[in-house]
């Protein structure tokens, strides 16, 4: 069997084990890096290059970053503004309650924010008109827009990461840069804040009981307010090197300088050894890692070729940008409405970057779609675990809701697709 085969073979391995999220994401990249190496494929530097790469060691510091901000008070602060505004006008209680959940997405994943804001919300009586059963879905609509948008903690490495995906497969000057994704992406968020402020008036007032699917309890931060100030100093640092990151000296220290941040929030005892490891060692960073050796399988084999080829035979219907920019928008769009977000997006963006490289296409705009329409998981509860929880929580029947989440899900993509097609179109 050539290795061209085999790669595609350990590939489709790769995405079946990922789509049927019965394993974590960074055991199946292992396990595909080890049949790699065993079949002959890559040699083991060539197959786990990835545990090495700057980009990976960016991410896993970020995540320890992010992990760092969640033992401070942020979180409870802003909490004590929401209690301040219950029994105020409607429209302002309704502002604040998407200013704070907009400042948890800053700081922390997408489900810890949806699990903490459920306890706010078990405050609101079920008799006004801002209720829990009316306010928790257009949350997971915002979440779904807003979680990793702005280049504060993850959201800041959000373009690195998903090189990591296509490093092997496209050209050093076809990979995303730092602000790439966030041109595309603030767009159909900063559209979806009125859809939120007066889409909540369109589900139905209900009793809920909050307290049976709400996950974390908000504790004060144990952590002295100078080591609280110490992560915040440490977050604002990072955030202005990466911004900065077209300056020679900035652009130097990029991908090292968020480890230096880790490394002396350890020194200070911010965070102890045993949640210094788990943070840099999650299942995503591991999973980032070994897709590197898939996607130089991909390149190193010829599989890449072939497999973009045969995408490319799929839209040889039409030349027209936009339209390319839409299928691959919208099939990210579905998949991801019953099946991981970041499963979707981790087999979709090096087939669909291959299919770009051989169609002579400008692969941005189109990985930049899959980045974005990955995260439209507000229709159906298999979404994300993020949704799940939202529809326990609402008690919400997905199908009685249809008339509201395709609508906008169809917009979402097309208002996706425009702009990507206007700042990255594929022709160049």
């Amino acid at each position: 069997m050539s290795p061209t085969t085999i790669t595609i073979l350990i590939t489709v391995l790769m995405a079946v084990l990922f789509l049927s999220g019965k394993f974590p994401f960074g055991l199946v990249t292992m396990l595909c890096c080890v049949l790699l190496v065993l079949t002959g494929v890559l040699t083991i530097p060539e197959a786990f290059s990835g545990l090495s790469n700057q980009t990976i060691v960016m991410v896993a510091s970020m995540f320890a970053l992010s992990t760092a901000l969640q033992k401070t008070n942020l979180a409870l602060r802003l909490k004590g503004m929401l209690s301040a505004m219950s029994g105020k006008k409607d429209f302002a209680l309704i502002v604040v309650l998407f200013a704070i959940y907009f400042v948890m997405l800053l700081i922390m994943p997408g489900i810890v924010a949806m699990a903490l804001i459920i306890g706010f919300l078990d405050a609101l009586p079920d008799t006004g008109e801002v209720t829990p059963s009316r306010i928790i879905m257009p949350l997971l609509m915002f979440n779904v827009v807003w979680e990793g948008t702005i280049p504060i903690g993850m959201g800041a490495t959000i373009d690195f990461s998903t090189n990591a995906y296509m490093e092997s497969i496209v050209s050093a000057e076809q990979l995303l840069v730092f602000g790439n994704t966030l041109s595309v992406k603030i767009v159909p968020a900063i559209l979806m804040i009125p859809v939120c402020l007066f889409i909540w008036k369109l589900f139905p007032k209900k009793e809920l009981t909050l307290s049976n699917v709400q996950e974390k309890e908000m504790k004060a931060s144990t952590l002295p307010q100078w080591k609280q100030n110490f992560v915040y100093a440490c977050f604002i640092l990072v955030i202005v090197v990466l911004v900065l990151n077209k300056i020679s000296f900035f652009g130097k220290i990029m991908w090292i300088f968020p480890a230096a941040c880790v490394v002396a929030m350890g020194v200070v005892g911010v965070m102890n050894a045993k949640e210094l490891t788990l943070a840099v060692a999650s299942d995503t960073v591991w999973m980032l890692a070994g897709i590197l050796g898939v996607t130089a399988a991909l390149t190193s084999s010829g599989a890449a070729d072939v497999i973009g080829n045969f995408l490319l035979t799929l839209i040889s219907w039409t030349d027209n940008s936009f339209m390319i920019m839409l299928i691959v928008c919208t099939f990210t769009a579905v998949m991801t409405t019953f099946l991981s977000n970041s499963g979707v997006k981790s087999v979709l963006t090096p087939l669909v970057a291959a299919m770009a490289v051989a169609g002579g296409m400008d692969p941005r705009g189109l990985i930049v779609c899959i980045t974005v329409a990955s995260g439209f998981s507000f229709c159906f509860p298999t979404g994300s675990t993020t949704c799940a929880l939202a529809y326990a929580a609402g008690e919400y029947n997905p199908f009685k809701i249809m008339k509201i989440t395709i609508p906008l899900l169809i917009a979402l993509c097309l208002i996706t697709s425009l702009v990507a097609n206007i700042i990255f179109p594929v022709w160049g």
